[in-house]
């Protein structure tokens, strides 16, 4: 809670200034304080007839062209917020739309076909217009006037200049709709929440078993305890001892015998993968085991900071593509009713409302809950020999009708000099031109059939949370308004698909914790159906329901429940009020530690069953940093500060370098006189023995080292590095080349030798495989709970003189690589290791939708490619960095350091009481405009590369001191 110290002078004469502004009353301002209203300079633009406005708004864009919204009722702020939108982004949106509507094609040719049909497939629109028929009037009412402001922007007839490259005019481009904002954020939930990752499992479940019933090792061991691990790398979780009682039961054995799994699967599996890997939206899902989505918060409230008021950081990691995915903006309602409000922050263009922000009373922030929304079944067909396409699915001995939804897809004819030319693509039934829904799997589609065997067909269904109604719009709406941390809660009933953690601080001095989301309740778990042999939801499901793999029927519906099977209740998620700690981090991981004994099936429920959310959290990379950061800072008795959240967020420490590099030095330490000839000659190596001299007095720290790289605080064009960044530059170069290396010697390298080569968990189970094998070395000596011998060397005997063989050669390995022709463009054949700096290889690379690559590179501040062979903008971070900046593990060729993906917006926001209420600091990697050549395409990235940030101005005489322009929109005279 705050302290109780005086206010200052200076505080209390800001409140006067604008207390009766920020609660959104009538600007009725005392006479004394209207001499400290800033002087409004901003260019006076020409007025605006619009026909759609009910009454006038005004709108003042700042310094960086955000647009910040005043208007009378709710109706003329959220269509002005749909008129700002398109007139920045509409491309974005447009592109956006049709990509989760299955649409694409339309605009971007051939090339996107196979993405519309498999788009088409799932059903995301399909879930959307079942959303339309549920949201609440008052939701309605806002995303019908935000699609009016879209449309009045559109009817002005400028089009972005994408569209004229792409041959299309202004006829080709449908109206805006509330279906459309709908779609929208059904394929933003999507894209955080749908997860596939049951055919990979299952795919490496099975070929272990049937390899090891063959090679003598455990292939279900090696598959959940060596490889496939729940554990993270790191344990820190953000609620200690939250996790509910443990059984005393093992992990179900996962059987092959379960009947159902089989050859047949494994070719189900990877057709469909082939699929989607032409698909790029779903192939993202598939590249999530290397670049898995995340985000970072924290909160804490006055009894940890410097002035007794809450602090909260927020910086979402999503896709750093041109334009920005956020775009920034404040719109304010100054009386509707009895509710006015004023709220700002971030947006996702297309959508109507604030996702992240702040009104004058509450902040808030979100990171990705992974929860398990989604279930792969193996369903058993019945098919029509006439057709060829199914008619029923097998179900526990009845026959259930499938439902055929007939498609037809458009395709732009691109470079053929004609605009608005859409021929039909003339795809078959079996092609994608009908769809083919199952109504027990939530309306979920079949998305691969087998029908080699005519008696028994077989085929792959997909249920997931988001493909029914769901009510989003209604918590975007009323977060606008919620006045207190019990506001924000009440309106998380209506955040259904699409799971965050979300961390809230008021004006109060409260911090609190919430997972938002509705969470299917599984059969087989909660009557305990378990038995040895038995699936759990991470691996393909049992279509025919003999196995009880089912979601629960509805029975009693939660307060505001969408989804029409039983879901968890919300007071059993993870959630925390005011801890006694002071503070709450969540960087993704697992919350309350599920899943830190290996095995995310035996906590229980409090009424019975298993307490199940997934299997699949963050690697706790992020999540131990920060609590080590928090720990030291409030451990230490230093109070924090907005610094200290700032820095944080631009921490570039790699947790699994400080884990590992002892296991290195162990290695070298122990090399030294061996009586094994191959180790006892790499302590004599020199190039090894000053490598892993540089690593032992490293700090994990990965600054670019180079005059071209931008560091937290550092931006490019300095010629001096000084000599502690350089050391720790090459220091990281150095590691990450080993860390590549030693991935692939332990664990890509024993698969293969097995004939399962391929089948290599990604980047973040990868890095927790190879911790737990180091870590059990004493128990196991160099082999996992399978038998599979991963540290040990062929003709080594001593298993300890194997491991730090496959240690030290892998960091051998590492320097031939970067000495080697393929790194030549960036350190020139050199095997001086002072030239390994790391921003020759870390670098940042932006990307445009249309794929053209003179659209993707940053307009601002003179950036580009480091150099014709190094594309991108060399910056520090690595895997596992707060500043999130990740990589694959294996990387290993001279571009595959690179990313791009990171922190969408990065967020601090200082609680003071009310009425003064939240300051800002707050910054976008790119700009407001996704118009090429405009100067706010990326005018806010100088900032973003340097991790700083501008003040978020809200207050209407702060935003009238840092307007650029000033407009004022009218009703046009025929509304």
């Amino acid at each position: 809670m705050p302290s109780s110290r005086p206010w200052s002078l200076v505080v209390i004469a800001a409140c006067l200034v604008v207390g009766s502004w920020i609660v959104g009353a009538p600007s009725v301002t005392p006479a004394a304080a209207q001499t400290t209203v800033s002087l409004d300079l901003a260019e006076r633009l020409a007025p605006v007839n619009v026909p759609g406005l009910r009454e006038s708004v005004r709108l003042r864009r700042d310094q960086s062209d955000v647009p910040h919204i005043f208007a009378f009722n709710d109706h003329d702020a959220l269509f002005m917020l749909g008129y700002v939108h398109a007139q920045d982004r509409f491309f974005q949106m447009d592109v956006l739309r049709r990509t989760f509507s299955g649409t694409l094609a339309e605009i971007l040719g051939p090339g996107a076909l196979p993405q519309d049909v498999e788009l088409r497939t799932l059903g995301l629109r399909r879930g959307a217009q079942a959303s339309e028929a549920a949201i609440s009037d008052g939701a309605r009412e806002w995303l019908e006037a935000y699609s009016k402001g879209v449309n009045a922007w559109l009817a002005e007839g400028a089009l972005p200049p994408e569209y004229a490259a792409l041959e299309l005019t202004a006829a080709s481009i449908p109206a805006w709709t509330v279906l459309d904002v709908l779609t929208l954020s059904k394929g933003l939930a999507f894209g955080l929440s749908f997860d596939l990752s049951e055919l990979e499992n299952t795919e490496a479940l099975l070929t272990f078993q049937a390899i090891g019933a063959q090679a003598g090792f455990d292939g279900t061991a090696l598959f959940s305890e060596d490889l496939y691990r729940t554990a993270p790398f790191d344990p820190a979780i953000s609620i200690p001892q939250a996790a509910p009682d443990a059984l005393d039961v093992p992990m179900p054995r996962l059987g092959a015998d379960s009947g159902y799994l089989g050859d047949r699967t494994l070719g189900l599996i990877r057709s469909y993968r082939d699929r989607m890997e032409a698909t790029p939206t779903l192939r993202r899902t598939l590249e999530r085991k290397d670049s898995p989505v995340g985000s970072n918060w924290w909160v804490a409230d006055g009894s940890v900071t410097d002035n007794g008021y809450p602090l909260i950081a927020n910086d979402p990691h999503l896709a750093l593509d041109t334009p920005a995915t956020f775009y920034e903006a404040q719109f304010r309602v100054r009386r509707n009713g009895d509710t006015p409000f004023n709220v700002v922050g971030v947006s996702f263009p297309g959508t109507a409302g604030i996702i992240q922000g702040c009104n004058p009373w509450i902040c808030w922030g979100s990171t990705v809950h992974p929860m398990d929304v989604t279930d792969v079944y193996q369903e058993s067909l019945v098919v029509d020999p006439s057709t060829g396409l199914p008619t029923h699915t097998r179900f526990r001995g009845e026959l259930e009708p499938v439902v055929l939804i007939p498609q037809a897809y458009a395709v732009n004819q691109i470079g053929d000099q004609v605009a608005d030319n859409l021929a039909d693509s003339g795809l078959g039934p079996l092609d994608g031109g009908l769809t083919i829904v199952v109504p027990r799997r939530n309306n979920g589609p079949i998305v691969n059939i087998d029908a080699t065997d005519p008696t028994d067909v077989r085929g792959l269904s997909v249920q997931y949370t988001g493909l029914s109604a769901s009510l989003e719009a209604d918590f975007i709406r009323d977060i606008a308004r919620a006045r207190s941390i019990a506001d924000f809660r009440d309106a998380l009933q209506n955040f259904d698909v699409g799971s965050q953690n979300w961390a809230i601080a008021d004006v109060s001095g409260d911090i609190a914790y919430y997972t938002s989301a509705e969470l299917p309740l599984r059969e087989d778990l909660q009557t305990l159906n378990m038995p040895d042999g038995g699936v759990p939801p991470w691996i393909i499901r049992d279509g025919t329901g003999a196995l009880m793999h089912e979601w629960m029927p509805l029975g009693d519906p939660e307060p505001d429940q969408a989804l029409g099977y039983a879901i968890l209740p919300f007071d059993e998620m993870p959630q925390l009020v005011n801890p006694a700690a002071g503070y709450i981090v969540n960087c993704n991981n697992d919350p309350v530690g599920t899943s830190l004994d290996n095995n995310a099936l035996n906590q229980v429920r409090p009424g019975g069953g298993l307490y199940y959310l997934n299997a699949g959290y963050a690697t706790g990379f992020r999540q131990g940093r920060a609590v080590r950061l928090f720990d030291a800072a409030v451990g230490g008795g230093t109070p924090l500060t907005v610094g200290d959240f700032e820095a944080f967020q631009a921490n570039n420490q790699l947790l699994d370098a400080e884990v590992l590099v002892p296991y290195l030095t162990a290695a070298l330490a122990n090399a030294q006189g061996s009586a094994v000839p191959a180790l006892a000659a790499l302590a004599l190596d020199t190039e090894i023995v000053e490598a892993v001299g540089r690593l032992a007095t490293w700090d994990y720290s990965t600054p670019t080292g180079i005059p071209e790289g931008w560091d937290p605080g550092a931006p490019a064009g300095d010629p001096t590095v000084p000599d502690a960044e350089a050391a720790a530059s090459v220091a990281a170069t150095l590691y990450a080349a080993w860390r590549g290396q030693a991935v692939q010697s332990v664990i890509d390298d024993t698969l293969a030798a097995f004939g399962a080569e391929g089948l290599a968990p990604g980047s973040s189970l990868s890095m927790s495989a190879l911790r737990n094998l180091l870590d059990s070395f004493d128990t196991q000596q160099g082999a996992g709970a399978s038998g599979v011998p991963f540290l040990l060397v062929p003709g080594v005997d001593d298993p300890a003189a194997g491991r730090d063989l496959k240690l030290l050669g892998a960091l051998r390995a590492a320097l031939d690589l970067l000495a080697s022709d393929t790194f030549a463009p960036a350190f020139a054949g050199s095997t001086n290791q002072d030239d390994y700096r790391w921003g020759k290889l870390h670098r940042i690379t932006f990307d445009h939708p249309t794929g053209d690559p003179m659209l993707s590179i940053p307009m601002g501040g003179g950036l580009g490619d480091l150099a014709p062979d190094l594309p991108g903008i060399p910056r520090a971070g690595g895997l596992g960095a707060l500043d999130a900046s990740a990589h694959s593990a294996r990387a290993d060729g001279l571009n595959e350091f690179r990313f791009g993906s990171g922190p969408a917006r990065r967020f601090v926001g200082e609680m003071l009481p009310f009425p003064v209420g939240p300051n800002m600091r707050q910054v976008i990697p790119g700009g407001q405009s996704g118009v090429p050549g405009s100067p706010y395409q990326s005018d806010q990235l100088l900032l973003w590369l340097a991790n700083d940030y501008k003040t978020l101005t809200w207050r209407p005489p702060e935003v009238i001191g840092a307007s650029r322009t000033f407009q004022e929109f009218f009703p046009a005279t025929d509304n």
